[in-house]
């Protein structure tokens, strides 16, 4: 119920504020929809639930509570406008003594767009670990930039672009006839690359001129549309060696409260809000302050939002991967940061299934040594061209846990940490989370080498072989039936086959005696990969089987 603000007025300016109880630690935000969200917090003893806020840091909208005396307080805040950022202070009365909250928190509703979440990897992925859907584009720059370009053309109004490096001509004339229609177009880039491709820029360019690094790669178009408002994001620079050579991923997300979140960001950079920057104004790396919302529920997912180096990254990114339940795989350029390596270390002891492949294993303070000494599976990348990746996948095998993906601009290291300017997306979801192992089980399995490799930790990383005998599947793909054939083995032994699907689950057992063929029915199996293993006890092998209807 709403408390009267005059009420408050009159018990905050009559009587002391020297309470006998105080607010523990952070409120959370929870139920977030597009009328409102939950606040809950917890207080030292029973008191009253009060909850302050307001569109502005002045909190002028007053009070809701509930009405209730209780330690562990929640305020349902309803009636709320859709992709609306609210400034939020927890409060709590027991008789004449007020407290609120040191810090007033800024929380975000759902926004009406579509929440269409697109994901982009520029080489090929393993489509044999999909459990049933696959990235929108995995293996072609050329249309990864067209996308691009083809998000350019569709903008109506604004185009905002925080981009570390530029050298592709074709982004940029795409950019100018924005700004030649009528778009709104500015643009911040890092002032210690070449940026080359700007040098013919007819929009406004703000090089961001410090020690530190510009080193984010975002794209915001229409934010003050429900349905046309995007974010583009990921590890890609703008660049020829990002876009064809080096390994990257691209986020494509539809959603208006996000696509405004990065605008603020955007703006502190930029230092206005308006068409021209100002350099004065103008707020990077250390400068900045943690002045965005968090959680965002986007196409019934929650993502999570951050920036570098105000919104403490590398804890958030800790936190993601201490929760893994069963699987953590990674891909990245570096890392260098201790906190994350002694979390992977935490869940590699725990009994996770844990492995990454890293570009940069001789950066100062790297912690790939010590990850390798610790026994986790983790591989040096040396062939050609970079990954520059900065992906973790956490429980993409374990959907029952809480599957999400880290990624963004933000190398895991102390830099990216402390004095970059880098943006950082968590994603909660488990066919996002296939998406990115498929790509992972590529890179894997291109450093790990022979015939069949799959990265599977639902069941095994490598096929195994004791001396080893021939099966045949057929069709395979299949749609509704199978036949299989098992070769050079001696038919008076017992073969168990046992098949299990994508999440490691079993899903058939079979016992051969004396038979050494077999056709089974497929018809009600949903489509993905399956691993068919046979054991005879002295000889086993492993195949993997796509169904595909």
């Amino acid at each position: 119920m709403r408390i009267s603000i005059l009420l408050i007025a009159f018990i905050l300016l009559h009587f002391p504020l020297f309470a006998q109880f105080v607010i523990f630690g952070n409120p959370m935000q929870s139920n977030i929809s597009n009328s409102g969200f939950t606040v809950s917090f917890s207080t030292n003893s029973t008191v009253q639930t009060l909850v302050r806020y307001g569109l502005t840091p002045s909190l002028e909208l007053g009070y809701l509570g509930n009405g209730q005396n209780t330690m562990t307080h929640s305020v349902n805040m309803s009636g709320l406008s859709p992709a609306t950022f609210y400034y939020v202070r927890p409060a709590a009365v027991s008789g004449p003594d007020t407290v609120q909250s040191t810090k007033t928190y800024y929380y975000s509703t759902a926004s009406n767009s579509t929440g269409l979440i697109k994901v982009f990897f520029n080489h090929s992925v393993d489509n044999s670990v999909s459990s049933g859907t696959f990235p929108h584009i995995s293996n072609s720059p050329a249309a990864i930039q067209a996308e691009l370009i083809k998000r350019i053309d569709s903008a109506k109004t604004k185009i905002d672009c925080a981009i570390y490096n530029n050298n592709t001509s074709a982004i940029v004339t795409a950019l100018n006839n924005a700004h030649n229609r009528g778009v709104r177009v500015r643009y911040v880039a890092d002032d210690g690359t070449s940026n080359t491709a700007l040098s013919s820029a007819l929009f406004p360019v703000l090089y961001v001129n410090t020690l530190d690094l510009m080193h984010n790669k975002f794209m915001v178009t229409d934010p003050d549309s429900v349905n046309k408002s995007y974010v583009w994001t990921g590890s890609m620079n703008w660049t020829s060696g990002n876009i064809n050579d080096d390994y990257n991923n691209v986020v494509l997300i539809q959603d208006q409260s996000l696509a405004k979140a990065y605008v603020v960001e955007f703006e502190e950079i930029w230092g206005s809000s308006g068409s021209s920057s100002n350099a004065v104004l103008s707020k990077a790396g250390s400068q900045k302050t943690d002045n965005t919302p968090h959680l965002f529920v986007i196409g019934g997912k929650l993502v999570e939002s951050y920036f570098s180096p105000s919104d403490r990254v590398t804890e958030q990114i800790e936190r993601a991967v201490l929760s893994a339940g069963g699987d953590l795989e990674f891909a990245l350029l570096t890392i260098t940061k201790d906190e994350l390596g002694a979390a992977i270390i935490n869940r590699f002891n725990s009994g996770e299934t844990v492995a990454g492949v890293v570009e940069s294993t001789g950066d100062q303070g790297t912690e790939y040594t010590g990850l390798l000494a610790a026994g986790v599976e983790i591989l040096a990348h040396t062939p050609a061209f970079d990954i520059h990746h900065k992906y973790g996948i956490i429980d993409a095998n374990t959907p029952s846990s809480d599957p999400m993906v880290v990624t963004g601009s933000h190398n895991w290291s102390t830099a990216a940490e402390s004095v970059n300017d880098e943006n950082t997306l968590i994603i909660h979801d488990a066919e996002i989370a296939n998406w990115y192992l498929q790509e992972f089980s590529k890179r894997y399995c291109e450093l790990k080498g022979g015939a069949g490799c799959v990265y599977n930790p639902a069941i095994a990383t490598e096929f195994i072989e004791k001396d080893q005998f021939q099966v045949i599947l057929y069709p395979n793909p299949a749609s509704t039936e199978v036949n299989l054939i098992v070769k050079d083995f001696n038919s008076t032994e017992n073969l168990n086959l046992s098949i299990f699907n994508q999440l490691g689950q079993l899903v058939k057992t079979i016992q051969l005696t004396g038979n050494t063929m077999f056709e089974f029915s497929t018809v009600d199996w949903p489509n993905g990969s399956y691993f068919v293993r046979m054991d005879s006890g002295t000889k086993s092998r492993t195949e993997k089987l796509i169904i595909m209807k």
